[in-house]
């Protein structure tokens, strides 16, 4: 987790490529290298519409469509992890959002004014939608319900831009069912990456039982920085952490693909902050995802990376440095009596986030652990802590634990003894980046301690 950058689909929408040469796969990813936001960045963000998905039914778009694998192979070359949200609602798009073949097998659905004329929108409680977008889910969570890959799936979509808003039905008496449905759906789909949903008081009473209770879904608001992050939204963040890891959004002011932050003023209808500038809201923006324990934060599309790295660069490593977790070992001492090793070890975060890693999903698969390391670099003897709980560590709450581990099978030697947070579901391999200094670091990624000296005079026979 950390910063975000998007593809708000723009890449993968025919409109684009054929009206304005630079928008497009390669430009997209010339344009972030350029001002290197991938450095600085964990995540791709990719909030594009189903048909972008799946065009025709059955033709996925990770089999078929040049530009969509280019994108995903781009993030995997600089090393982010991806992220999705996939939505159905065509108001505000250039194309229909929801696939034709739905409405061909007989979905209802509403007429809507896109951004290029009029589109269908499915009604979500309407069973033919369910049955199709079911089918499709599955295909994409077959080959995407991957940690190795994806960081976390937005897992709702409905209403405009996939954030709950306006959401069509036949009979609203359904929106209860369909909020189960979709989040039922999501659930028994993906159980490896972590699952988000949108915050929005206007549905809060579906999904506070439905999705953060029942399936320990993660909050996910945008809007921060701006009139749109209202007060009741803020009580639900504050009431869902520390349970709940939240993913926030700037207010994406920017609006246009081909615009620039210098004539488009719309942030100047925000009620509250006011801003006079498009500079000034961005401070506003990382500082509500400070103050509500925000694990990402959206450096966004091209344009607004460039604008937020060559205008603001304190303000970008600031989140860097307090944004999300940042855990680093504090403490630690070691003692050898007899045939037993005891340390004692004290773990703080610098972040305001916290690590989600009892997620049923993670199933606190992220544990600490303790190595040897002989002088030519081989591990010789690992243990994994069953005290220490990285998702308990918050910003000034630190965790300490004295843990006492067994040296009955260690030969007598000097070791290098060494630390990690390791990844249980990925044989045990360092899989949280510790903030200490990567000098530290052995080859394996370990944080080196010390040399210790094993002593069979101190073992008892």
């Amino acid at each position: 987790m950390g910063w975000t950058m998007y593809s708000e689909g723009w890449e993968l929408y025919p409109y684009f490529q054929n009206n304005f040469d630079r928008i497009n796969v390669d430009s997209f990813w010339e344009e972030m290298d350029a001002i290197g936001a991938p450095d600085v960045s964990n995540i791709l963000y990719i909030r594009a519409i189903w048909t972008a998905f799946e065009p025709e039914e059955g033709k996925y778009a990770w089999e078929n469509d040049p530009n969509f694998i280019k994108l995903v192979e781009g993030a995997k070359k600089r090393n982010l992890k991806l992220a999705f949200r996939i939505f159905h609602d065509s108001r505000d798009m250039v194309q229909q959002a929801t696939p034709e073949y739905v409405f061909e097998a007989g979905a209802s659905f509403k007429k809507v004014t896109g951004k290029q004329g009029e589109f269908k929108t499915p009604y979500y409680d309407d069973p033919i939608f369910q049955g199709k977008f079911d089918r499709f889910l599955t295909a994409f969570a077959k080959k995407f319900d991957n940690p190795d890959l994806v960081d976390f799936i937005d897992a709702y979509g409905l209403g405009r831009w996939g954030e709950g808003h306006g959401v069509m039905l036949k009979n609203k008496e359904n929106y209860h069912q369909v909020v189960d449905w979709i989040t039922t759906s999501y659930a028994e789909r993906f159980q490896k990456i972590l699952p988000v949903l949108n915050v929005s008081f206007a549905d809060y009473k579906y999904t506070k039982p439905l999705a953060f209770d029942r399936y320990q879904f993660l909050p996910r608001r945008d809007g921060l920085g701006s009139f749109w992050f209202s007060k009741q939204d803020q009580e639900i963040l504050n009431s869902l952490f520390p349970q709940n890891a939240f993913i926030g959004e700037a207010c994406y002011w920017l609006t246009s693909p081909t615009g620039d932050t210098l004539t488009n003023r719309s942030f100047e209808q925000d009620k509250q902050y006011h801003f006079k500038s498009f500079k000034s809201t961005f401070p506003a923006a990382l500082n509500d995802a400070l103050n509500f324990h925000s694990n990402t934060m959206d450096l966004r599309v091209p344009l607004e990376c460039k604008y937020w790295m060559e205008e603001l660069p304190d303000l970008v490593q600031k989140f860097v440095t307090h944004g999300g977790y940042r855990f680093y070992p504090s403490q630690l001492s070691v003692t050898q009596n007899g045939n037993t090793l005891t340390i004692a070890h004290q773990w703080n975060n610098l972040g305001v986030g916290i690590l989600p890693n009892k997620h049923p999903n993670w199933n606190q698969k992220y544990r600490v652990a303790f190595a040897l390391f002989d002088e030519a670099g081989s591990l010789k003897k690992k243990w994994i802590s069953k005290k220490a709980e990285p998702s308990d560590w918050r910003k000034d709450i630190p965790g300490k634990y004295s843990e006492t581990f067994n040296l009955n099978d260690v030969p007598e030697n000097t070791y290098q003894l060494a630390v990690a947070i390791v990844d249980t579901s990925s044989d045990d391999q360092p899989g949280i980046q510790l903030a200490v200094d990567q000098k530290k670091l052995n080859d394996k990624g370990w944080v080196q301690i010390g040399m210790l000296p094993i002593n069979q005079k101190n073992k008892k026979e």
